[in-house]
């Protein structure tokens, strides 16, 4: 596309990072949903013996804690992001794209539930066994990690999306400022 001056406009070069970093939040959390998912539904889908339904329900506080983890050792890696950026990440982001930051917010707010649903599917037919001693076993021993592991994924993938956003939306200004740098050059 050409700008007034007749020069390639920048504007789609500089938010890229946004857009893409939009897109992959739609995909990362429709991946961990689908994962937890597929856990809970498997029980439902296939004829599991006892055992093995028990081995899938304290799977997905694993598989939670797992993300979790990794998460926060890639942002480790990465380094913080300035709480300023993070602050104005989601405006910025809406500034890019209106659709595509409403669509990834959806997706964030969403995600978190869809983690609950899909636990809660997974542990009822434990809570409500018809053995009263096991299905309080379940409630008393089952519940807490698997509770505190919903918590902590959904606490990082909302604190990551939005830190996420946060470097596409630097990597965004250092494009700009790139472009300015060398326009004369």
């Amino acid at each position: 596309m050409k700008g007034a001056m007749g020069a390639e406009d920048p504007r789609g070069v500089i938010d890229a990072p946004v857009r893409r970093e939009l897109q992959w939040l739609v995909v990362r959390g429709l991946v961990l949903f689908l994962a937890v998912a597929a856990l809970a539904a498997c029980p439902v889908v296939c004829a599991l013996e006892a055992g093995m339904c028990d081995a899938l329900a304290m799977a997905a506080p694993v598989l939670l804690f797992g993300y979790g983890l990794a998460v926060h050792a890639r942002r480790l890696l990465l380094g913080l992001v300035p709480e300023e950026q993070r602050a104005f990440a989601w405006t910025r982001a809406q500034e890019v794209d209106a659709d595509d930051a409403m669509l990834g917010r959806l997706v964030c707010s969403w995600v978190p539930i869809g983690l609950l649903a899909a636990l809660i599917l997974l542990v009822w037919p434990h809570i409500t066994d018809a053995n009263p001693a096991l299905a309080c076993a379940w409630v008393v021993i089952g519940l807490p990690p698997i509770t505190v592991a919903w918590l902590f994924a959904s606490w990082t993938w909302l604190d990551s999306a939005r830190d996420e956003l946060a470097r596409a939306e630097l990597e965004s200004d250092a494009l700009y400022r790139s472009y300015w740098a060398n326009l004369c050059r």
